[in-house]
C-alpha cells in the first residue's frame, strides 16, 4: 500500500500513533469493530488543523484480513482523560480526542458554515454549504455531546445545530448526508432535519468527515417515547388497551410512506432487480444467519429449556423456511429495487410537535460500507419498524417485570402493524404484499436471534417468539 504524504512535526510521531491508536479507539462508542483483533494500524494522513488540533485518517488491519479507515482528530490541549502520547521534535506530547474540546467543535462548525473565510492548516480540507441553507446563521451557544451508542460523534451546538463527526470513513457519497440533501433538494421531503453543509478531505479520493444538520430542539427519539409510555402504563392501574400507541403508529406509517415516495424519485445508479438481489444477497444472508444461529446455540449455556426447544424446532425447520422464502422471492422477482433507509427503527425517528422526522441514512452499522445508496424493497424499512414495535413492548415488559399473555402481545403488535400499514398505503399508494412482508420480517428476526444469542441471551425469546408466530 502506497503511503500518503505526511506533514508531521517529527517523523517518529507516526510510529508512536500507530503503536498506540488501537488501544485508544477500542473502548470508544463509535468504534464498530470492538470484537475484532487489530493486527496493526497505519496512519494514512496527519495534518494540522487550526492551532492545537490535528486531523488523522488511520487504517486498521484486522486479523481476519479485512481493514477499515477511521477519522480520529486530535487535540494538544487537555480535553479529557483519554489520550495517547507521541513524540513531537523529541518531546512527548499528549494527544486527546479533539471532539471533547469546545474550541475544536466551534472551529469545525465555522469551517462548514463559512467555508470561504475559514483558514485551515490543511490544504486538503474543503467545505461547502447546501443551497437551501443560506439563511442558517453560525451556530453559537452551549456545546454538548450526544452520549447514545452510535457510529459517529454527534455534538449539539446552541440547541440549533448538530455537528456530526464521521468516524468510520466510507467515501464522499455517504448516504447519511447525500440522501437528506436529495430529499430536500429534489423531492421536497422535509421530514428529515435540514442538511446545512459538509467538510471533506481531498486525498486520493474524497472523504466525508463532518456535516452540520439542523437540530430538532425538544425532540424525543421514537424508542424513548414508546418505552416511556409503555412502562408508565405497565406500572399503573391503567387498562391494558391503553398500551396501544395507534396515533403514533399512524404518524409513523405516514412518515414512512412519504419517505418512500420521495426516495423513489432518487435514481439509484443501479438496475439490480429483486430477482438478483434475493439470489445473490438476501437469501444467502438468511441462510448464513441461520448457520450462525446454529453455531451460537451450540456453544450457548444456561438457556431455559423452553427456549432450547424453540431454537431446535427452528433449526430443524430451516430447510422448510428457506423453501418458502425462495418461493416468495420467485413470485416477486420482477420487482425493482429502490433507495431505502436501510436501518429503520424507532431509534432512527424523532418526535417533535406531534410529528415524526427520520434521521441517520447510513444503513446498518456492520454493513459493507461502499458509500453508495442502500438498495432494497421498501419492505426492508417497513419490517424494521414493525420489529422495533415488538421490541419496545418486550423491553418494557422486561423492565417492569410484568407478564402478559402471548395472545395479548400478538394482538397488540397486529393492531399496531395494521394501523401503520393503513397509513403507509394512504400516504404512499404502495400496496403491501403480506407474503413479501413476511419474508423481510423473517430476515430481520433471524438476524436479531443471531445477535441476541451472541450478545444478550436473556433477550433471545423476543425474536424467537415472533418467528414462531410467522
Amino acid at each position: 500500500m502506497k503511503r500518503m504524504e505526511f506533514r508531521m512535526i517529527d517523523p517518529l510521531t507516526r510510529i508512536d500513533i500507530e503503536n498506540s491508536i488501537g488501544e485508544f479507539v477500542r473502548d470508544k462508542r463509535w468504534f464498530g469493530s470492538k470484537g475484532r483483533g487489530i493486527k496493526h494500524a497505519e496512519v494514512e494522513y496527519f495534518s494540522a488543523f487550526a492551532e492545537h488540533f490535528f486531523l488523522c485518517i488511520c487504517r486498521f488491519f484486522y486479523e481476519d484480513g479485512s481493514s477499515e479507515r477511521y477519522f480520529v482528530p486530535f487535540s494538544l490541549r487537555d480535553s479529557g482523560s483519554s489520550f495517547i502520547t507521541a513524540r513531537f521534535n523529541n518531546n512527548a506530547k499528549k494527544l486527546y480526542d479533539a471532539t471533547d474540546d469546545q474550541e475544536f467543535v466551534f472551529a469545525f462548525a465555522s469551517l462548514i458554515m463559512n467555508p470561504e473565510t475559514f483558514q485551515s492548516g490543511s490544504k486538503e480540507l474543503k467545505a461547502e454549504r447546501t443551497s437551501f441553507s443560506q439563511n442558517e446563521e453560525f451556530p453559537d451557544g452551549d456545546v454538548r455531546k450526544i452520549t447514545a451508542e452510535q457510529s459517529n460523534t454527534s455534538i449539539v451546538i446552541g440547541n440549533r445545530h448538530i455537528l456530526k463527526i464521521y468516524r468510520k470513513i466510507i467515501g464522499a457519497d455517504n448516504p447519511d448526508y447525500k440522501v437528506p440533501v436529495l430529499l430536500w433538494q429534489e423531492a421536497g421531503f422535509m421530514q428529515t432535519p435540514m442538511p446545512v453543509g459538509k467538510a471533506e478531505l481531498y486525498l486520493k479520493d474524497r472523504l466525508l468527515i463532518a456535516t452540520i444538520f439542523r437540530y430538532l430542539q425538544g425532540s424525543t427519539d421514537g424508542w424513548s417515547r414508546f418505552t416511556l409510555h409503555l412502562m408508565t402504563i405497565l406500572k399503573s392501574d391503567a387498562s391494558m388497551s391503553d398500551l396501544l400507541l395507534l396515533d403514533d403508529a399512524s404518524l409513523l406509517g405516514s412518515l414512512t410512506g412519504g419517505m418512500h415516495s420521495a426516495l423513489k424519485r432518487i435514481t439509484p445508479g443501479s438496475d439490480l432487480s429483486f430477482d438478483a438481489y434475493s439470489k445473490e444477497i438476501m437469501l444467502p444472508g438468511i441462510q448464513a444467519n441461520l448457520e450462525e444461529v446454529k453455531h451460537a446455540y451450540s456453544i450457548s449455556r444456561n438457556l431455559p429449556e423452553h427456549v432450547q426447544r424453540k431454537i431446535t424446532n427452528l433449526l430443524d425447520s430451516g430447510p422448510k423456511y428457506l423453501e418458502r422464502f425462495n418461493a416468495i422471492a420467485r413470485k416477486s422477482r420482477n420487482q425493482s429495487l429502490m433507495v431505502v433507509h436501510g436501518d429503520y427503527h424507532l431509534g432512527q425517528v424523532l418526535y417533535q410537535d406531534r410529528s415524526y422526522y427520520v434521521i441517520d441514512f447510513e444503513g446498518e452499522p456492520m454493513r459493507n460500507s461502499s458509500g453508495s445508496f442502500i438498495l432494497s424493497l421498501p419492505y426492508k424499512d417497513i419490517a424494521g419498524m414493525i420489529r422495533s414495535f415488538d421490541y419496545a413492548l418486550a423491553y418494557s415488559l422486561k423492565s417492569t417485570n410484568r407478564n402478559v399473555s402471548e395472545k395479548f402481545r400478538t394482538g397488540w403488535l397486529n393492531a399496531m402493524m395494521r394501523q401503520f400499514l393503513e397509513s403507509y398505503l394512504e400516504k404512499s399508494g404502495i400496496a403491501v404484499d403480506m407474503d413479501l412482508l413476511d419474508l423481510f420480517l423473517a430476515e430481520k428476526a433471524i438476524y436479531e436471534l443471531k445477535y441476541e444469542l451472541n450478545n444478550r441471551p436473556d433477550w433471545v425469546d423476543i425474536p424467537l417468539t415472533f418467528l414462531e408466530r410467522l
